[in-house]
């Protein structure tokens, strides 16, 4: 009983933020529609009316399943504040990996854990995107597997740039001239919302397709694995979304 309320919690933490994540998008395009409003464009003053419509249903409906006022005021006042094409594109991914969560979550309602140790807050709770985003720019020392099954330690930065998601590995070393390699990354070989039952060497390790072949990244803790999988799966729709526009 204890364990279902438990998971019926997250199912509506998760539910909360994806709403929230709507109604923020919803807002920063009634903001963008009522700046390019023109008095004499008819269509324009309809479009503008209809997304401010919008925009105050998706706050009604988070507040409606258990969002806080302060929480979509927040949200919505960060949303209107950026409303550049990159901003609306950051806004747009984070609120599709948030109904990605809650949905994954709601197939689920009903099913016992079976992950003993530490649980993995980070693909229930809110996640953090900007701050895991800046995590991950920074890097992390992480084993690297080499194609003939081989690990060795290398300090790992992932971090978009120019539309594209690269992976830096850097290998350690006192002098500043460290060698390093540099590649764009495709896509991840694992679902970032697939639960992991029990940590060994392949639930702590993803692959990575990248211009240059496979790259096999094996961490300490599934935690930390999650973290990486999902920003990294963020970073790939955000700059899917940059090459589509």
């Amino acid at each position: 009983m204890k364990q279902k309320r438990k998971e019926e919690g997250r199912l509506q933490k998760a539910e909360v933020h994806a709403a929230v994540s709507v109604a923020g998008v919803a807002a920063a395009l009634a903001a963008i529609a009522v700046e390019a409003t023109d008095s004499n464009a008819l269509k324009q003053v309809a479009v503008a009316s209809a997304t401010a419509l919008v925009a105050a249903q998706c706050a009604q409906v988070a507040e409606a399943i258990g969002a806080k006022s302060g929480q979509i005021n927040s949200a919505i006042s960060t949303a209107i504040a950026a409303t550049d094409a990159s901003s609306i594109i950051t806004l747009t991914a984070a609120a599709a990996t948030s109904l990605r969560g809650a949905a994954t979550l709601r197939e689920r309602a009903g099913h016992k854990e079976r992950i003993n140790g530490s649980e993995l807050t980070l693909l229930y709770d809110d996640f953090d995107f900007t701050k895991c985003r800046g995590s991950l720019a920074k890097g992390d020392e992480i084993l690297v597997g080499s194609p003939n099954g081989n690990y060795k330690l290398r300090w790992v930065s992932v971090q978009n740039k120019e539309g594209r998601v690269l992976l830096k590995l850097k290998k350690f070393g006192f002098s500043p001239f460290c060698s390093s390699s540099e590649s764009i990354i495709f896509g991840l070989d694992s679902n970032p919302y697939e639960e992991q039952n029990e940590e060994n060497e392949n639930s702590l390790s993803i692959q990575i397709t990248t211009n240059k072949g496979k790259i096999k990244l094996r961490f300490d803790e599934l935690a930390k694995k999650k973290k990486w999988m999902m920003s990294i799966n963020h970073m790939l729709t955000v700059s899917a979304f940059l090459c589509k526009s």
